[in-house]
């Protein structure tokens, strides 16, 4: 059986505009993406707020759903709860805590602004200049962390996770489910960054967060993980803990709507059934952007 991605929703998709080179712009991956079926997808930037640019392509195909949301790097002020409210209150979805401006992330890829094969962004190697965690100096969380919860919780939106530590992930998520925060993503889990264990995970999944496994971690250039290894902690915790998602948009993969295909046929191909992988492609993603699944 060839995967149907009839109705499918990609929470994680990179487009340009962007620093990093990019395979397509906005309007090409949403347009591919309902010529393949799909029922929506967010855009994700590394360097702006993705909100006013989804309002503006979701105008140009009729009867597909486009969503933004803001990635909290240097770009927008690291964990700023005045550019969060702004980004919400104009309707973006999804509050993605830093990515590649985490302190975690300039540990484990040498500085901030890159990856294994790509550079984008200001590095911070000039100056030494550290990436962002939400720990204070007391390893607590700061308080503008704690705003931003406040703000995701009131709206109702995704948090994810992103490039954090595991122990930054973990400290994270138990205060959001203090603050009420009901939809958590715990952003590429065997990425390079965080590169969780499957008992972290489950831990995680137990506090209420959902795991986002992406096409982009299997794949050929990066990797970090085999699709043995994703059936299998799929397995683990359960199909209506996890979603699927492309992570793609770089030049050195498919399209993102081919990715998310080829990622839902391998695992397919593993043993997970139609009606699996829906769930985790269709109905989990739309009931975290709180639309109705097709």
């Amino acid at each position: 059986m060839l995967v149907d991605l009839q109705g499918a929703i990609d929470l994680h998709v990179h487009t340009h505009p962007c620093l990093f080179p990019r395979i397509c712009d906005d309007f090409t991956a949403v347009q591919a993406a309902a010529g393949a079926g799909m029922g929506g997808i967010v855009l994700k930037c590394h360097h702006e707020s993705t909100v006013s640019r989804a309002r503006e392509v979701s105008r140009q195909v009729e009867g597909f759903h486009v969503f933004g949301g803001i990635v909290l790097n240097t770009y927008v002020g690291g964990i700023n709860p005045a550019a969060v409210e702004a980004a919400l209150k104009m309707g973006g979805k999804v509050v993605w805590m830093p990515t590649i401006d985490a302190d975690y992330h300039a540990r484990i890829h040498g500085s901030r602004g890159k990856y294994d094969v790509q550079e984008g962004g200001n590095t911070g190697e000039e100056n030494g200049v550290a990436g962002i965690s939400i720990f204070d100096s007391e390893n607590n969380l700061t308080g503008n962390t704690l705003e931003v919860l406040k703000l995701v919780a009131s709206y109702g939106a995704i948090l994810a996770t992103c490039h954090l530590a595991p122990e930054e992930i973990f400290a994270l998520v138990q205060a959001a489910r203090s603050e009420g925060i009901k939809k958590i993503l715990i952003t590429h889990p065997f990425f390079k960054v965080p590169k969780l264990s499957v008992e972290q995970l489950k831990e995680l999944v137990a506090l209420g967060a959902t795991a986002e496994f992406g096409y982009c971690t299997v794949s050929p250039m990066w990797h970090y993980a085999t699709i043995e290894e994703v059936f299998a902690a799929i397995n683990t915790i359960g199909v209506e803990h996890a979603v699927l998602i492309s992570d793609a948009g770089q030049r050195h993969n498919p399209m993102p709507q081919e990715s998310l295909r080829v990622f839902a046929q391998c695992l397919f191909e593993k043993g997970l059934t139609e009606e699996e992988i829906r769930q985790m492609v269709v109905k989990k993603p739309a009931e975290l952007l709180g639309i109705e699944a097709r």
